[in-house]
């Protein structure tokens, strides 16, 4: 357990973009029906801006409204993209 805190302390920030990025997008393809709560014209704008990990959900919920495979799909574009991120943003040296 103590290696996963500090693999995640040290990568932070790729922590950070990756859960504000899927997390918009989650929220949009959830949002993405009429009769959703969150419906509005920002959903379209906000899977276009997160289109990279959004688009297999949104086909998804296009063919089937239900929500749990939509959210299984995304939590596995956010472990991708966190460990992509990771790997690119490096981390500062302790003093």
């Amino acid at each position: 357990m103590k290696e996963i805190t500090l693999f995640l302390k040290s990568r932070r920030l790729a922590l950070i973009i990756s859960i504000l990025y899927v997390g918009i997008g989650t929220l949009a393809v959830c949002s993405a029906y009429g009769s959703d709560p969150f419906y509005g014209e920002w959903t379209l704008y906000a899977i276009l801006v997160t289109f990279p990990v959004s688009i297999l959900s949104f086909a998804y919920r296009y063919a089937d409204p239900d929500l749990l495979p939509v959210l299984l799909i995304q939590f596995v574009m956010f472990l991708l993209i966190f460990f992509v991120l990771s790997l690119f943003i490096k981390s500062k040296p302790d003093n």
